[in-house]
């Protein structure tokens, strides 16, 4: 009870909720648009296009924020060459809130693609057709009858994004000490 009391406590407390929150939002709209994307439409080299997309989720997040610091810091080749790279001393656009939450959901929204695109699979074809039959337009289709029968599944795709995102060390640790932006976990290494 002595360290709920505690103002670090409460503040990562609330820092882990808050930026487990929108990545796990974040992750569940982007993993979802993709799996749309991919299950719902013929777009080519489908089986590539998953691999690709899956790729985050192999990765180690701590291997993940270093390649992503180095990608976009004032030292990184690529964006030297297209002359979008911060001026040397200036502090790291990933070193903020903003970066922790875009990098966790990075991590996690293949996550989500995966849950959302085996229930996309399981979808009874009837209702789909069915609503074809009388007229549904595409974006009424989507709205009507795949999001609602789908809504399960995203549930338990937030919920997969946002304990993973509670849990993550590396990203949290990599690009949250530098921010001053404490979670639980790095406060738990910490202490």
């Amino acid at each position: 009870l002595e360290a709920f009391d505690s103002k670090s406590v409460q503040r990562a407390t609330w820092n882990s909720l808050t930026s487990s929150t929108f990545s796990g939002l974040t992750a569940l709209l982007v993993g979802t648009g993709l799996a749309l994307i991919i299950g719902l439409t013929d777009v080519r080299a489908k089986g590539a296009a998953v691999f690709a997309l899956l790729l985050p989720m192999m990765i180690p997040p701590q291997v993940t924020a270093i390649a992503w610091v180095q990608a976009l810091g004032p030292s990184s080749v690529v964006l030297n060459t297209l002359g979008l790279a911060p001026p040397p001393g200036s502090p790291h656009p990933l070193y903020t809130p903003f970066g922790v939450v875009l990098l966790l959901t990075v991590q996690h929204a293949p996550l989500v693609l995966l849950v959302v695109l085996a229930a996309l699979r399981g979808l009874p074809r009837e209702m789909t057709e069915a609503a074809r039959i009388f007229g549904a337009t595409p974006t009424r289709l989507l709205r009507r009858v795949i999001l609602p029968l789908l809504a399960p599944t995203l549930a338990a795709g937030f919920m997969l994004a946002f304990v993973s995102a509670l849990g993550n060390f590396g990203i949290l640790a990599i690009l949250g000490i530098p921010a001053r932006f404490t979670t639980l976990p790095v406060l738990i290494w910490n202490r």
